[in-house]
């Protein structure tokens, strides 16, 4: 986002503080905690086995079970601070984390949009889910902000005010973002303190907890019946909610001080505990199966999330043989290894396209500076020419994207001087330009009454040139006020297209060659489209490259039939280039319709294809609006060593993004047939 130039309400500002780790989460796209360590996994599984059911044991039994039984480990080495903060950390994430929202998903709406959908969203009481929408609506509506203050400054400055006092004024739609905003941050402080209350509440429960698990390593009551307690308590121990941050560690230390002193007491049969140790086993394989299910995960975020899911449920799923816990360790870890590479990648892909943007943005501060240092201020229509190209070049600056985050307020206010120094030069000529208007209006009325004299001459040659030079002379005079010339533009124009008429008129049947270099265009033009390809790619591109060559060897045709012509023939030259196009892309087609098939046959799988379409046309708009700029703009890049350098990088990306835009046309006609099979 580029520089706040914009004042916003007092209220506003206050309203739309976020916190910091919300800044990070929806701006710079910061990472989530990273995973729990080998010893930390390591320490879960000793610390808190799970029983199993040993209902009907009888006495007698209880005490042979007791004499055979191999003692539990029970080391807790590792420390059970850390694992109690890295288990808080993980909880507080999954309270916070909300459904998967791209990014970009606001950057379309335009004020009024946006008032009205935050509007509608505060009115959600889930301050969790609409929390990311939330942020991401405050960071589009800053951006409008920013715009409409730009342009009323602009308008401001070019009426002739004075930078120091324009005063932007906020309207109702600001009061109305201030309103629902202020609903969403009461709601947030609710919730907040019901939470809190909520984990006192917990830790009451888990305090009683712990004292009945004192009781029960004093108790002298059965073997059975202290197993089936012991069995509530850990059920009960593991239901219970989070509690405060500052009890964490003590009421970890005490569950499993206890839960030592239990199994010190009574100990576990061996034949429970392997019984149980088949189901850890069972257990850590499925979560092995889902971790490396998530490679094949095209989300970044999504695959994240659930890794971090599988993490606290390997740490909550006990303990195994020993001979193969260091297998499954290594194997769960491999997994979660390459998805966080994966992640990594992401990230630095992210480091790198900014990193492009800035060198983009730099190559366009060194195009307005090239720009500035041409003579422009003795001509309203240079002045003019060059206000028209910075308008350009700032409508590209905002389609490049974010510079990294250190280097933002430096090449932003570099390019922002270069455009304040401009308009304030701008100020002052049109000051001084009222005199000029005047002389420049009698000079343009002779150019009129002499262009008309030309239009009723027909030595054409002669007349020719005596009325270039004067449509020469025209654009040498400067400018007049509006409401003049576009009257005295009319009045030229008309005697020029006079001439020009009347000329043309004279000269259209003058070639007697025209009708067989027609004839013959006509016969190419059907050659092109009769053409069967062959097998080899390269020999059907060269059958194209020759027919445009025999195009330009057949003579000129009449104006009257030029331009159809021609258009027949780049028509027929592009439908075959498109079918040799579609003949190599058709097996990426079969690949995504195969996929879109597989959505269908699943129980939501209409919904998934609607979501798919609305995306699609949602990037072909936004892409295809970001290529027009990008065309239109490289007409105003100048001749020069950097400048190439930027116009070769945007004919790229005009090319390649023109490429992608072609693709998702091709794959929402794929799900436009789905969708009408489904009907």
């Amino acid at each position: 986002m580029e520089e706040q130039l914009n004042p916003i309400s007092e209220s506003t500002e206050q309203n739309l503080n976020l916190t910091e780790q919300e800044q990070n989460e929806v701006e710079n796209n910061q990472p989530a905690p990273e995973i729990l360590s080998e010893a930390e996994v390591e320490q879960t599984e000793t610390s808190e086995p799970v029983l199993s059911e040993a209902e009907n044991m009888p006495d007698q039994q209880e005490v042979e079970a007791i004499q055979d039984v191999q003692e539990v480990e029970t080391s807790t080495a590792v420390s059970i601070e850390k694992l109690a903060q890295a288990s808080a950390e993980a909880e507080s994430q999954a309270a916070e984390q909300g459904e998967e929202i791209a990014d970009d998903i606001f950057d379309n709406l335009n004020k009024a949009e946006v008032v009205q959908t935050i509007e509608e969203i505060a009115a959600e009481s889930d301050v969790v889910k609409i929390k990311k929408q939330i942020a991401l609506l405050r960071s589009r509506f800053l951006q409008l902000i920013k715009e409409d203050k730009e342009q009323a400054q602009q308008a401001f400055l070019a009426s002739g005010g004075n930078r120091e006092d324009f005063k932007y004024v906020p309207d109702e739609l600001d009061k109305r973002f201030d309103n629902a905003f202020g609903r969403y941050k009461a709601n947030k402080a609710r919730f907040s303190e019901e939470l809190e209350k909520e984990k006192e509440n917990n830790l009451t429960k888990k305090q009683a907890l712990l004292e009945e698990l004192k009781q029960m390593v004093s108790s002298d009551e059965s073997l059975k019946q202290i197993y089936d307690r012991f069995k509530e308590i850990q059920a009960d121990w593991k239901a219970i909610g989070p509690v405060p941050q500052a009890n964490i560690t003590e009421l970890w230390q005490n569950y499993h001080f206890y839960v030592e002193k239990f199994f010190n007491k009574i100990q576990i049969n061996r034949e429970l505990r392997e019984l149980d140790m088949k189901k850890n086993l069972e257990r850590k394989l499925e979560i092995c199966e889902k971790t490396e299910k998530l490679l094949l995960e095209s989300s970044i975020l999504k695959s994240f999330k659930l890794l971090q899911q599988y993490h606290q449920e390997w740490k909550d799923s006990g303990a195994v043989e020993e001979d193969k816990k260091e297998e499954l360790w290594n194997r769960f870890k491999n997994a979660s290894d390459q998805i966080n590479q994966k992640r990594k990648e992401h990230y630095d892909q992210l480091e790198k396209e900014q990193e492009s943007n800035y060198q983009a943005k730099l190559l366009l501060c060194e195009e307005v500076e090239e720009i500035l240092k041409q003579d422009y201020k003795g001509s309203v229509k240079a002045i003019n020419d060059i206000g028209d190209k910075l308008s350009e070049l700032f409508k590209t600056w905002k389609t490049i994207g974010a510079a990294p985050k250190q280097k933002h307020d430096e090449i932003w206010a570099r390019f922002r001087k270069s455009l304040d120094a401009f308009y304030e030069e701008k100020k002052e000529f049109f000051k001084k330009n009222k005199e000029e208007q005047v002389n420049n209006y009698n000079l343009k009325l002779n150019l009129c009454i002499q262009a008309e004299a030309i239009a009723l001459r027909n030595d054409w040659k002669k007349a020719t040139s005596e009325l270039l030079r004067l449509q020469k002379e025209w654009k040498e005079v400067g400018s007049v006020s509006r409401r003049q010339s576009e009257q005295l533009w009319s009045r030229f124009r008309k005697a020029c297209d006079d001439f020009f008429a009347a000329k043309s008129e004279f000269f259209k049947n003058i070639s007697k060659d025209t009708a067989e270099n027609l004839l013959q265009k006509e016969a190419l033009i059907q050659k092109v489209k009769d053409y069967v390809f062959v097998e080899s790619r390269d020999e059907n591109f060269e059958a194209l490259k020759a027919f445009q060559r025999e195009w330009t060897q057949i003579g000129h045709t009449s104006m009257a039939d030029k331009d159809r012509v021609w258009n027949e023939f780049r028509a027929a030259i592009n439908a075959r280039f498109d079918e040799l196009k579609a003949l190599i892309n058709s097996e990426d087609k079969d690949k995504y319709a195969s996929r879109i098939s597989e959505m269908q046959a699943k129980e939501e799988g209409a919904s998934s294809i609607m979501r798919e379409k609305r995306a699609l046309q949602t990037k072909i708009t936004k892409m295809s609006e970001d290529v027009s700029l990008w065309e239109n703009n490289l007409g105003f890049f100048s001749k020069s060593k950097n400048t190439d350098a930027l116009r070769l990088q945007f004919e790229d990306k005009i090319a390649q993004t023109k490429k992608e835009i072609a693709d998702m046309k091709d794959k929402l006609a794929i799900l436009n047939d789905a969708i009408k099979k489904d009907k």
